[in-house]
């Protein structure tokens, strides 16, 4: 499992999974607006989740132990 941010540029609408070990940390979900980055998911808990991923930069930042992997 990745425990560093990771960041990926989708060109089309897709389904992943994101499959989250938060270890007592979390993964945060951000999107790219321009030059910021917006939040919009972040897990605490140790699962599966399954995302609807725009076309867009996305990238996936684990903090404080968490690890994840993304499954298209």
């Amino acid at each position: 499992m990745q425990t560093e941010t990771k960041q990926e540029t989708y060109d089309r609408t897709m389904k992943v999974t994101l499959a989250v070990r938060a270890n007592g940390g979390s993964v945060t979900v951000q999107i790219q607006a321009g030059d910021n980055w917006i939040t919009t998911d972040t897990f605490w808990k140790d699962g599966g989740y399954q995302l609807s991923i725009p076309p867009a930069t996305i990238r996936y930042v684990p903090a404080a132990g968490a690890a994840f992997e993304v499954y298209a």
